[in-house]
């Protein structure tokens, strides 16, 4: 689990950094439009605002896509990873006579002695390792 967490955090990251990248490169290319408004006639200038709009736009598209694309990716990985470890909890739940398995996360007090997370992590490990793919 925490192998699909960094790669698709470092994915985001990435996506992140190319948007800023592309940001940049846009307010420049803005800045110089501007100067060229200040010198052109109107019919030399709107085409080549209408061209910044139209490219602004089309990038605008692709990044959100692909930020799309990553969410789905994050998405259906997890989705496999708890398809793959759900066997897995329910055989450490009926090894230890269990009838429940709750997330941490939803408790608030609890004995420890019912606490199997260090047993799920060590089973998952085992039996899954380094096979859940991450592409």
């Amino acid at each position: 689990g925490k192998k699909i967490i960094s790669e698709n955090n470092k994915a985001r990251l990435e996506l992140q950094n190319e948007n800023e990248e592309l940001e940049s490169e846009l307010l420049s290319e803005e800045k110089e439009l501007s100067e060229q408004r200040k010198i052109l006639s109107l019919e030399d200038f709107q085409p080549k605002a209408l061209e910044f709009d139209k490219k602004v736009s089309i990038i605008r598209t692709e990044q959100s896509e692909k930020e799309e694309n990553l969410k789905n990716k994050a998405r259906k990985q997890e989705s496999e990873f708890y398809k793959r470890i759900y066997p897995l909890l329910y055989e450490i739940l009926l090894d230890r006579g269990g009838l429940v398995l709750v997330d941490q996360r939803n408790v608030i007090l609890w004995d420890t002695n019912v606490d199997i997370t260090d047993d799920a992590i060590r089973l998952i490990n085992q039996v899954l390792g380094n096979s859940i793919q991450t592409n």
